[in-house]
């Protein structure tokens, strides 16, 4: 059976959210980035949509710009559109503007999905290339790679998933030092020193996600990213 195309919108087309509308488009979906000009979009009919990503990162604007964007939603009356948006896991660090997003998105829409992204690596972003040379403390890691999130944004769409709040990190993961020596020597950039103290960074799992979506990992192992 064919895969019916839909359309879809996304709020933020940086990183991850261009690299998301090449995947979609390359399926045969009516992709659209949104801007900032509300009228515009709303105008020209990208707010009436079967889905839509709201992948900005956080900003002073952030509340408003999801405020404006649930305000420009319900606009369409016509349509029920699935929203999706990608969080972060700071949520658990207490960080009150992430958790005051995921607040008002629930409150604009309780079946919003919200992913709770860990953090994103793959391509040109090289886990301990930024901290070459420095000297850190080492801890375990809750990377992500950009291809799964795109991958479980795709079956969150095609499932018509809703309601649903997910961490998304990869099943198998190291300590900065294992990650960082290993990408140092492999990329040729200086390495990062560690100090003896270790942050006890907290460990989070994507079981629940995988239970639900059914979805498999195609980067399940830290080390492998580059490969």
């Amino acid at each position: 059976m064919s895969r019916k195309k839909k359309k879809i919108a996304i709020l933020g087309c940086g990183w991850v959210g261009n690299a998301l509308k090449g995947k979609m488009q390359s399926q045969g979906d009516e992709v659209n980035c949104l801007c900032r000009d509300i009228n515009m979009d709303s105008l020209v009919g990208f707010y009436n949509c079967d889905a839509l990503i709201i992948a900005v990162p956080p900003s002073d604007e952030y509340l408003d710009v999801i405020e404006d964007v649930y305000f420009s939603v319900s606009l369409n009356e016509a349509i029920n559109t699935q929203m999706i948006l990608l969080s972060s896991l700071s949520f658990y660090d207490n960080n009150k503007l992430i958790a005051d997003a995921e607040e008002l998105a629930k409150i604009k829409d309780e079946n919003t999905v919200i992913l709770r992204l860990g953090e994103l690596m793959g391509y040109d972003r090289i886990a301990g290339e930024s901290t070459s040379g420095k000297t850190i403390e080492d801890g375990s890691t809750n990377y992500v790679h950009r291809d799964d999130v795109i991958g479980v944004i795709e079956s969150i769409i095609d499932q018509n998933i809703k309601n649903k709040i997910f961490n998304v990190v990869a099943p198998i993961q190291a300590t900065k030092k294992e990650i960082f020596m290993q990408n140092s020597k492999k990329f040729g950039f200086q390495e990062t020193y560690f100090s003896d103290k270790v942050n006890k960074t907290k460990s989070f799992s994507s079981d629940v996600l995988c239970d639900v979506l059914g979805y498999k990992f195609q980067k399940e192992d830290v080390r492998n990213f580059w490969s």
